[in-house]
């Protein structure tokens, strides 16, 4: 065998080896759903939509007043004067808000993750372009939504 034949040889075993090693267990968590199972979500619900409720207003009056402004660079410097804090200040709020569900959420995912030795876990299976076909894809949902009860 010449040496050409060897390198190509040798490449293509080391290909087919990192795709025997680049398998993937991979866990597929539908989030709304364990979203709207989270217990309480129905007043957590409630209180981010008294802040949007609250918000939208605000920030809608502030973009008619920066739509009206004709030149662009001052429509800009309005904007991020008037209506960016109200966004910021909205965001801050819901967040403070759901952080902790999600942050809980994110938990028992984790744990799941561990305890069924996945490699990763996405919240939509579209997010997987491609993977090797050794991979093992599995639907964690089931699992999480019990683990919030």
């Amino acid at each position: 065998m010449n040496l050409k034949k060897k390198i190509t040889t040798l490449a293509v075993l080391g290909v087919m080896a990192t795709a025997v090693a680049s398998a993937a267990n991979i866990g597929v968590v539908n989030m709304n759903q364990v979203v709207s199972s989270y217990p309480g979500y129905g007043a957590i619900d409630m209180k981010m939509q008294a802040v949007t409720n609250e918000y939208r207003p605000k920030i809608e009056k502030e973009m008619k007043a920066v739509n009206k402004i004709q030149d662009k660079t001052q429509a800009k410097a309005q904007y991020d004067a008037k209506v960016v804090p109200l966004i910021k200040k909205a965001n801050e709020e819901v967040e403070k808000i759901a952080g902790p569900m999600l942050d809980s959420i994110h938990s028992k995912i984790e744990a799941i993750r561990v305890a069924k030795g996945l490699d990763v876990v996405v919240d939509d299976l579209g997010a997987i372009q491609a993977a090797d076909t050794n991979s093992k894809v599995e639907n964690v949902t089931p699992d999480v939504v019990a683990s919030l009860k």
